[in-house]
């Protein structure tokens, strides 16, 4: 086979799912040539299973300054509130319209991540980059140079990288590789870091039998929890799954008590559980619902588990080179308010004009000994974004409490009414609009 890499590279991104494109499109906009960055990808382009939905305010202010949200917002729905409802009305609501003295995005855009990524990937060309796939990394060891690593992959292939960005997930190879640990914060292990009751998740992609999506990213919370959001605008349908219906994203908890759901979720499965848990006006039950809804086609379904988790460093020098960690490969958390995959996309567009800076100082200086640079601003990066990934794990844990709470059964309505009243309050709709926004934590 001939090869399909170089033999060195002065930057490698690891993994090019929406952080890993970021990061590179964030390094080419502050000056890295092209040439001497790398981006590889473990799978075929298309294959990747992680399905984020939300994009949120300061993330697309971060996006829109190497031009990427444009496109972005083209394709998506502005949902203008995020709700908890119980199955006939809301508890908790927000307004995203609050947001509006503070960013030119005063709502969450609603895109599936496969639609994110080809927008970033189609702007990472326009820029001159592009993606080497399949591309899986094996290993790292000290260079026989002398500088930087040698980064090992499966095909038998060796490239010689200064820097290393890990944006290859939750289970990242390159974290492993460098010895860093990846763990709960609260000292939790991984099966006690959610409630039994909402640690196991079941997401489907589906087309119905009707219109029913009012703008709205809903939760619904009763003995179960349920979620239904549209992928997008109807050509999002028909770029990923050449649909002419509207796709929509339903999600819901499996208790652990109740074992384990299947791997791909049947049509009844996902009928079944929506007639159980989802609002009443989702119902297929004409008992309940006068005008009944049916799941008509699923086109994707999986089921996962949901835990907390972050790496003890997100910067390390490892095998003469340097490495640094974005996305999840740094952090991850319950999908909750749709926070993962924007704080990865704002980890990665900081990251580029420190990692720039640093490169150019480097180069003036003609400094040799990788050891002996000076890495004080990629060292502050790195704390700092430690602390916004601590920050989401606080937040995500505690939105997840309160729809477990919700979820309780009450032997008194007081605590209910109290959220209800709570919510129409402009000052807390005000500051839970402020805090899913990332504007806060960016």
């Amino acid at each position: 086979m001939s090869a399909l890499l170089p033999v060195k590279t002065q930057v490698l991104i690891v993994g090019a799912g929406p952080t890993g494109l970021a990061a590179a499109i964030s390094l080419i906009c502050n000056g890295i040539e092209p040439s001497k960055l790398l981006i590889v990808d473990g799978i075929e382009k298309g294959a990747n299973t992680s399905r984020a939905l939300a994009i949120h305010a300061a993330t697309l202010e971060a996006l829109d300054t190497y031009g990427c949200a444009s496109k972005l917002v083209e394709l998506g729905i502005k949902a203008t509130g995020w709700r908890i409802s119980d199955r006939a009305s809301s508890i908790i609501k927000t307004d995203l319209s609050y947001l509006s003295p503070y960013t030119k995005f005063p709502f969450a855009l609603i895109l599936a991540q496969t639609a994110t990524e080809h927008v970033l990937e189609e702007r990472l060309n326009e820029l001159g980059g592009k993606v080497i796939r399949p591309c899986r990394v094996i290993g790292m060891k000290d260079s026989v140079h002398g500088k930087g690593m040698d980064v090992l992959f499966d095909s038998g292939e060796v490239v010689r990288a200064h820097y290393v960005v890990g944006a290859d997930g939750a289970r990242s190879t390159v974290r492993q590789l460098s010895g860093i640990n990846f763990s709960d914060p609260d000292g939790q292990a991984f099966e006690d870091s959610t409630d039994d009751r909402i640690a196991q998740m079941v997401m489907a992609d589906v087309s119905l039998s009707k219109d029913v999506f009012g703008g709205n990213v809903s939760i619904t919370v009763s003995k179960g929890m349920f979620l239904l959001v549209s992928l997008g605008k109807p050509v999002v349908g028909e770029m990923l799954y050449n649909s002419s219906e509207a796709v929509y994203r339903i999600g819901f908890n499996v208790p652990r008590a109740l074992g384990e759901p299947p791997s791909q979720p049947s049509l009844e499965f996902l009928q079944a559980n929506m007639d159980q848990y989802g609002p009443l006006h989702l119902s297929s039950d004409r008992k309940v619902n006068p005008n009944p809804v049916h799941i008509t086609k699923v086109h994707w379904s999986t089921r996962f588990r949901t835990h907390s988790a972050i790496a003890d460093v997100f910067f390390k020098r490892v095998h003469g080179g340097i490495v640094f960690l974005v996305g999840d490969a740094a952090h991850i958390h319950s999908p909750a308010g749709g926070q993962g995959m924007n704080l990865g996309l704002r980890d990665a567009t900081g990251l580029g004009p420190i990692l720039a800076e640093h490169i150019r100082t480097r180069e003036l200086t003609k400094e040799r000994d990788m050891n002996a640079e000076d890495t004080t601003a990629l060292e502050s990066y790195a704390a700092l974004r430690r602390i916004r990934g601590l920050g989401n794990i606080k937040f995500t844990k505690d939105y997840m409490g309160t729809i477990d709470f919700v979820m309780r059964p009450h032997l008194l309505s007081w605590p209910m009414w109290a959220l209800r009243m709570l919510s129409y309050l402009p000052v807390f709709k005000r500051q839970v609009a402020y805090r899913l926004s990332g504007l806060g934590n960016r």
